[in-house]
């Protein structure tokens, strides 16, 4: 309608996930190639998670096409099906060309099925959209479906794309199953300011645009207006223009961008006809008053006000109180324990003295070569289980006399508790449970601390893959302990892949060492 106005040759913000128009920022790169390795890689499971109109749609179409190898691919627009209507839909998605009444039936087609496409060298992809509305008993028919898998590699590639509640759904225990299976999950977020105006610039220019249509004031309000979402990026600048069309604008400019804010709202006031033709306004359409009560009834109401108000007044009272005087049911110290658990410093010189001879003739490893509170640390691990929160240690003097301190000393450094995972696994270890609870207790007591949450893995397999399961590791702990309260502010969570070893990755002790995810409290000093 206003292309020709705009010297367009096409409307450049429709709604439409047209892949022509799909611009790709950092962090939607870095999800495809992500993703795409995933699927390549045959790596079973894969999780994209997003706010509404944060373009997840979009980004599956493009890495649909960007697959560079023969794949059969399906999609569920809808999960919110029976399982016997998720099969013959799977079955019409992949081409069965049969209709099954049991479940059984549908297995057998589909084990065939899958082992053909193999043999045929070609990939098979489930691609579930809106995946936070499946119900926990089709998601686990869903898991099973992957149990058809060859010895050493998988048949089916099954990839979630849902909402930020289908993370909440996947921490439940009851699904801890497929959680434990999905072993590549991006998250897209909305786009930031400068992203917003590269954004449109991209689209404008994909649609013909030579010149610049919006100022800068208009992009810094469409990004107010839009959080950075692309859907409403799209419904704004798409109106913007058609009203600046209807003016005989060639420019789009902050004031425009305002009105169409206004025009956007959904209106509160509904109009409609009665059967006499006449028009009623439901929002100024306001009932007559109601008669004056007695004076005996507005007495007893307000003695009833009045009551209520003192009865807040000292909740108030109360609550302030027992906020003072309010004390953490864990302290530092209970988290992350610090009584000395080594020998002691003389027969730990002695044992160092008779080693000396050995150590000079024998390449010490990288846990040997660590400094002494690290042997401590990794004797722990040897005596203990492999999989377990794992705290350094100091003297009991050195404890007594951090914990302590004035509020204006440094607090207690360096505090890191250690949680180690399986290969391959993102499932988080009964022990470090309750480690994780008393954390969210100290947090929701002391409002100064901070989390900084670490995720590492050994150095096997693929860089990109590797980082994508250690921030999903990190990120995991984190919505535990944001969903024991503790405020997602105050909590830093990233995966860093292979980076920072604490033991060698050529033997499988050191591998599973490295499988880890570190925890750093630390206390604002003013903190009292």
């Amino acid at each position: 309608m206003y292309e020709t106005h705009y010297n367009l040759n096409a409307m450049p913000f429709q709604i439409t996930t047209d892949p022509k128009f799909l611009w790709l920022g950092e962090k939607h790169s870095e999800a495809l190639a992500t993703l795409k390795y995933g699927i390549l890689e045959n790596k079973g499971f894969l999780l994209l998670t997003g706010d509404v109109g944060t373009g997840k749609t979009a980004l599956i179409n493009r890495l649909v096409k960007m697959i560079d190898v023969a794949a059969i691919v399906a999609k569920i627009p809808d999960p919110g099906l029976s399982s016997l209507e998720f099969f013959n839909f799977l079955s019409i998605e992949f081409k069965m060309n049969k209709k099954f009444d049991s479940k059984g039936e549908f297995l057998i087609h589909l084990k065939k099925f899958l082992h053909k496409a193999h043999f045929s060298q070609k990939k098979v992809l489930l691609i579930i959209d809106e995946a936070q509305r499946l119900n926990h008993d089709l998601l686990e028919q869903i898991r099973l479906l992957s149990n058809i898998e060859l010895q050493d590699k998988k048949l089916i590639n099954i990839f979630f794309v849902g909402q930020t509640e289908f993370n909440e759904m996947l921490m439940e225990d009851r699904n801890r199953a497929v959680r434990q299976r999905i072993t590549v999950s991006y998250r897209i977020d909305p786009l930031t300011a400068t992203e917003t105006r590269l954004y449109i610039r991209h689209r404008l220019k994909i649609a013909g645009a030579t010149r610049e249509i919006f100022t800068r004031d208009a992009i810094r309000e469409i990004y107010n207006f839009s959080g950075g979402y692309p859907r409403l990026i799209n419904i704004i600048c798409d109106h913007a223009l058609l009203t600046g069309y209807s003016y005989d604008l060639k420019s789009i400019d902050k004031k425009v961008i305002m009105e169409c804010q206004q025009e956007l709202q959904i209106p509160l006031e509904v109009t409609f006809t009665d059967g006499n033709g006449n028009n009623t306004n439901l929002a100024k359409h306001t009932p007559p008053p109601a008669a004056v009560p007695p004076k005996s009834a507005i007495t007893k109401k307000a003695g009833i006000i009045a009551a209520i108000a003192m009865l807040f007044v000292f909740g108030i009272y109360f609550l302030f109180d027992s906020k003072i005087s309010d004390k953490p049911r864990w302290s530092m110290d209970d988290i992350a324990p610090q009584d000395y658990q080594g020998p002691a410093p003389e027969e730990l010189r002695d044992l160092e003295n008779k080693k000396v001879d050995n150590t000079e003739t024998k390449a010490a490893s990288p846990v040997e070569e660590a400094p002494k509170d690290e042997k401590k640390v990794d004797k722990q691990i040897k005596e203990e289980s492999p999989i377990k929160a794992e705290i350094p240690t100091v003297t009991k003097d050195e404890q007594h006399k951090e914990l302590n301190k004035s509020p204006a000393a440094v607090p207690i450094p360096d505090r890191k508790i250690l949680i180690y995972f399986k290969r391959n696994s993102n499932e988080l270890p009964n022990e470090s449970y309750e480690t994780l609870n008393r954390i969210a207790d100290f947090m929701l007591h002391s409002k100064s601390a901070r989390i900084n949450i670490k995720g590492y893995t050994d150095s096997t397999g693929d860089y990109s893959y590797n980082v994508s399961v250690s921030r999903f590791r990190a990120n995991t702990i984190k919505t535990y302990l944001v969903g024991k309260g503790v405020d997602s502010a105050n909590i830093k969570a990233e995966g860093l892949g292979p980076n920072d070893p604490i033991a060698s990755n050529n033997t499988a002790e050191g591998r599973q060492k490295n499988r880890r995810v570190e925890i750093e409290l630390s206390v604002d000093e003013s903190d009292g």
